[in-house]
């Protein structure tokens, strides 16, 4: 299946969006997450304090998924299947 995957990184203020081909979601967003840490390195920038190193979480970037969903899925007809 063909997935579209977005994750938002709200200090940055961006939304990324990418289209990978997975078996199932949680399989999709390990490659969403790949290609979004090849475009986005994660920052290194110096902490100022002990409080900032304790709260930073290097793992993430910052970036969490914001939504999922299946590219080639059509949505279901509201009235019944067409030709009816």
């Amino acid at each position: 299946m063909i997935w579209a995957v977005q994750f938002y990184n709200e200090r940055r203020g961006l939304l990324a969006r990418y289209v990978v081909e997975a078996a199932l979601p949680p399989a999709a967003v390990v490659l969403g997450r790949r290609a979004l840490l090849a475009e986005y390195p994660r920052e290194t920038a110096p902490f100022r304090s002990l409080y900032q190193r304790a709260r930073a979480d290097a793992a993430d970037g910052g970036w969490v998924l914001y939504r999922i969903g299946n590219v080639g899925a059509e949505p279901a007809p509201v009235n019944g299947p067409a030709g009816r």
